[in-house]
């Protein structure tokens, strides 16, 4: 239930439209969070960490990696497929290192789906040696691709943005909005929502009839509601929970805010883009904020950790209904940009290339 999860879904679903074979493999249980075309294979090697006991835990994991690592090399030989697409590391570096290894080779095509400079020094080291070896990187944002650039000049790259799942944004019209800012993700150190509750208690007297909605689950749930109420803003600070089709229950706020340290391509600021809503988000390391978004007509971006600047883009927005209707009608723009049919034409183009010059080159 995750955002490179969905856009794995996403994209199956779109390909096996188009009369594209697409067999979705996860090394753990086949249990999807979201919607699957029947003509879509989805296989699972039943691969599961769940023991809270540290060395179990560590058992478990030698052992899925183990599992994982033959059911996937049993799933080559009987598929036979055109071309693999991986997404996510620890499957990224399996996909790669197994063609490298196996007789029979496939083009592997890997997808940096979070920042790659956000791990273990380790794993860093391990993925600039392996992912140059892929058929193609792709990346989510333009510094993500030179990153792996100047590790590797010969790495073979692609930008490819997330597509917009249509059916996860409000694609109605807002007559009147509500006294609401909203925020959407899990309630971790990652999506920094101190950064958020701290800039609207500096914007809270000046816009008393306001209230900020933050929707989401994770560990950080106590500890951010212990703030609240220690702020005295627990009647003006709700944390929602999750909900099912949040965009859409959310698209007559008056302001979307990301506050996160770093992302990958967030779906819920792209989600909440094409759903009409104004926003603000950090310039997280990815550089997908600045992509996405035009200081003053469609949102701002503010610096990671900013809690003056976020008061302030805050400011600006709210305290203006003009610039409301202008940036929302701007962000509705973007539905077209990052529509599921656009997206998986480049993506469609990107194996049709790959296949192509692996052709020429047995040819020769």
């Amino acid at each position: 239930m995750g955002g490179a999860e969905r856009v794995m879904a996403t994209l199956a679903n779109e390909f096996v439209k188009r009369g594209h074979q697409v067999r979705l493999v996860t090394l753990k249980k086949a249990v999807s969070a979201y919607e699957l075309d029947k003509r879509v294979e989805f296989i699972g090697g039943g691969a599961d960490i769940n023991s809270g006991n540290f060395l179990i835990k560590r058992i478990q994991m030698i052992s899925a990696v183990i599992k994982g690592t033959l059911f996937y090399r049993r799933q080559l030989r009987e598929y036979k497929p055109d071309i693999i697409l991986s997404f996510l590391t620890y499957t990224n570096l399996l996909s790669v290192i197994n063609n490298r290894i196996s007789r029979v080779k496939y083009p592997v095509v890997v997808s940096e789906r979070c920042d790659p400079r956000k791990r273990s020094k380790l794993l860093i080291k391990l993925c600039n040696i392996v992912y140059p070896l892929a058929d193609c990187i792709v990346c989510q944002s333009k510094v993500i691709q030179d990153y792996f650039l100047n590790k590797n000049p010969k790495s073979v790259t692609k930008v490819i943005p997330n597509p917009v799942n249509e059916e996860c944004i409000n694609k109605e019209e807002i007559i009147k909005r509500r006294k609401l800012i909203v925020a959407v993700g899990r309630l971790s150190n990652q999506k920094n929502y101190d950064l958020l509750i701290d800039a609207f208690s500096d914007i809270a007297n000046e816009y008393s009839e306001y209230r900020l909605e933050i929707y989401g689950e994770g560990p950080e749930r106590e500890r951010l509601q212990k703030k609240i109420n220690r702020l005295g803003l627990n009647d003006r600070i709700q944390l929602m929970g999750t909900k099912t089709n949040v965009m859409k229950h959310i698209a007559d706020a008056q302001l979307f805010v990301m506050s996160s340290n770093f992302e990958g391509f967030p779906n819920a600021l792209a989600e909440a883009m094409a759903s009409g809503l104004p926003v603000i988000s950090t310039n997280f390391p990815s550089g997908v904020a600045k992509e996405l978004i035009i200081d003053g007509e469609n949102g701002y971006v503010v610096d990671i950790n900013n809690r003056e600047q976020m008061a302030d883009a805050m400011r600006k927005i709210l305290g203006d209904p003009l610039t409301i209707t202008k940036m929302s009608k701007n962000n509705v723009l973007l539905r077209e940009k990052l529509n599921v049919k656009t997206v998986a034409n480049m993506w469609e183009n990107l194996f049709n290339d790959i296949l192509e010059k692996r052709t020429k080159n047995e040819k020769n």
